[in-house]
């Protein structure tokens, strides 16, 4: 009995320290603010945007704000497809994703013609 009550507590622990683990991992990475170092990443978990396949990428960072382009390998991603599934709202002939959260302010536009995805993104200090 008291084996059972060791491996269990064990087991316990080790899951908790797996789930402590990646809870810090998705910490580090929403809170990076490196063009470097998770960028997409970091884009994907503040906007909630999918950065798809691309084929090329430029990003800029500075005084608490980051622009990055990519351009979508449309060989592999159906733009269609991924506009829908962003929740993209149609200006102008640009696809737009904007909000004002507690932590950031972004603005992603989406040029179906060029496949470019830009991504505004200002972090704000809490």
């Amino acid at each position: 009995m008291k084996r059972l009550l060791i491996g269990l507590a064990a087991f316990v622990f080790l899951i908790a320290m797996l789930y402590g683990g990646i809870h810090l991992f998705g910490k580090i990475i929403y809170e990076s603010q490196s063009c470097e170092l998770y960028n997409i990443d970091n884009i994907e978990l503040r906007t909630g945007i999918n950065v798809p396949q691309i084929s090329s990428t430029d990003c800029e960072c500075k005084d608490n704000r980051k622009v990055s382009k990519f351009v979508i390998d449309t060989n592999t991603v159906d733009v269609n497809d991924y506009i829908s599934r962003n929740d993209f709202t149609l200006v102008d002939d640009l696809y737009i994703k904007e909000n004002d959260t507690k932590n950031s302010t972004y603005k992603v536009v989406f040029n179906k013609k060029t496949a470019e995805l830009i991504v505004d993104l200002t972090y704000k200090n809490n």
